[in-house]
């Protein structure tokens, strides 16, 4: 894993254009990520990396910690996704929250995506209901 760059946002908009289910998910904000996530990196509470495994990069973590709160996304580009590196990167995104001094994360995912349902509710993420853009809400309790 290291700190998310603009080759590293690159990267990002190259695995959107490329993934239709994806890009519908995430493609408004981070299908222009050097536009759109590049200003919001330099403040102190937004966080982003780029996630690798032995093949090389294979996703992206985003975090925004407010009020020791913390609002994640991650993704998994399609040729990896069903490997296990999913959990792997939830797992990365609960540890580096807790690190940046969240005691609290709270995730939303398309009801759709099943794989990212399954995967957050057996990661131990409580399920709360729907939000008002119809994505399912999931949120976490970091003890201290």
């Amino acid at each position: 894993m290291r700190v998310i760059d603009d080759e590293g946002l690159r990267q990002v908009e190259e695995w959107l254009a490329g993934d239709p289910v994806g890009s519908a998910v995430f493609g408004g904000f981070y299908g222009r990520a050097v536009e759109r996530w590049t200003p919001l990196l330099s403040a102190p509470e937004r966080h982003g990396w780029i996630t690798y495994d032995d093949s090389g990069p294979i996703g992206f973590i985003d975090l925004e910690i407010l009020d020791a709160e913390a609002e994640i996304s991650y993704y998994v580009c399609p040729a990896r996704r069903l490997t296990g590196l999913g959990r792997a990167t939830v797992d990365q995104v609960v540890r580096l929250a807790s690190e940046n001094g969240a005691r609290f994360i709270h995730a939303a995912v398309e009801p759709t995506n099943l794989p990212s349902l399954a995967l957050l509710r057996a990661a131990a993420f409580t399920e709360s209901g729907p939000n008002e853009y119809g994505e399912t809400e999931f949120e976490m309790s970091l003890h201290a």
